[in-house]
C-alpha cells in the first residue's frame, strides 16, 4: 500500500515538475529576446551632412586616423584641435577592456568622440555584436568610417554585423534625395 502511494503521490507531482521546468527553459529565451532588440539611435536622423573632414581637415592622414564618430556640437563649435587629440589620444593609450564595464554607449571615456579603440575594447571585453550595436546607437554622435577603419576593425575581429551598424549610423546623417 506504501508503495502504490509514492506512485500516486509520484504521478500527481510529476506534471506540476515539468511544467515548472519548461517555464523556466522558456524565461531565458524570452529575456535574450528582450535583450536583443536594438536601441533607437540616439541623435535619430540628422540630415545635417556633417562629414570627419569638416572636423579635423586633412590633419589624420587620408585614412581618417582613430577617430569614428564625434557630437555634433564639436562640429558646430569647430573642436578640430580636441578631434585630432582624441584621435592621437586612442593611438598611444587604446582603451581597456576595463572600460567597458563602466561605460553604457559606444564613448567609452565620455570625451564626445568615439574611437576605433573603444570599438575594439568591447569586442575584446566579450560584449554580443548586440550589445555593441545597441551601444553604437545609444551614442549620440555623429559617424563616419573610412574603408582603411573598416579595414582596422576586421583585422581585429570585429564582426561585419558592427562594421554595417556602423555605416547604417553614418547614412543618418546624409541627405535624402
Amino acid at each position: 500500500m506504501n508503495r502504490k502511494l509514492h506512485i500516486l503521490i509520484g504521478l500527481a507531482v510529476l506534471p506540476a515538475v515539468l511544467l515548472l521546468a519548461s517555464c523556466a527553459a522558456v524565461r531565458p529565451k524570452l529575456q535574450q529576446a528582450a535583450d536583443e532588440e536594438l536601441a533607437t539611435p540616439a541623435l535619430g536622423v540628422l540630415h545635417k551632412n556633417f562629414k570627419m573632414k569638416d572636423l579635423v581637415g586633412d590633419q589624420l592622414g587620408a585614412d581618417g586616423g582613430l577617430l569614428i564618430a564625434a557630437a555634433p556640437e564639436k562640429f558646430e563649435q569647430h573642436k578640430t584641435q580636441e578631434a585630432i587629440a582624441a584621435s592621437k589620444r586612442a593611438e598611444e593609450s587604446p582603451m581597456r577592456v576595463a572600460d567597458v564595464h563602466n561605460a553604457l554607449t559606444a564613448d567609452l571615456n565620455d570625451d564626445g568622440y568615439v574611437t576605433l579603440d573603444e570599438v575594439v575594447a568591447m569586442q575584446r571585453a566579450g560584449l554580443s555584436d548586440y550589445e555593441i550595436v545597441n551601444r553604437l546607437r545609444a551614442t549620440p554622435q555623429v559617424f563616419s568610417l573610412t574603408p582603411q577603419q573598416e579595414h582596422y576593425l576586421t583585422d581585429r575581429h570585429v564582426s561585419k554585423d558592427v562594421v554595417n551598424a556602423i555605416r547604417d549610423l553614418q547614412r543618418l546623417n546624409e541627405p535624402t534625395a
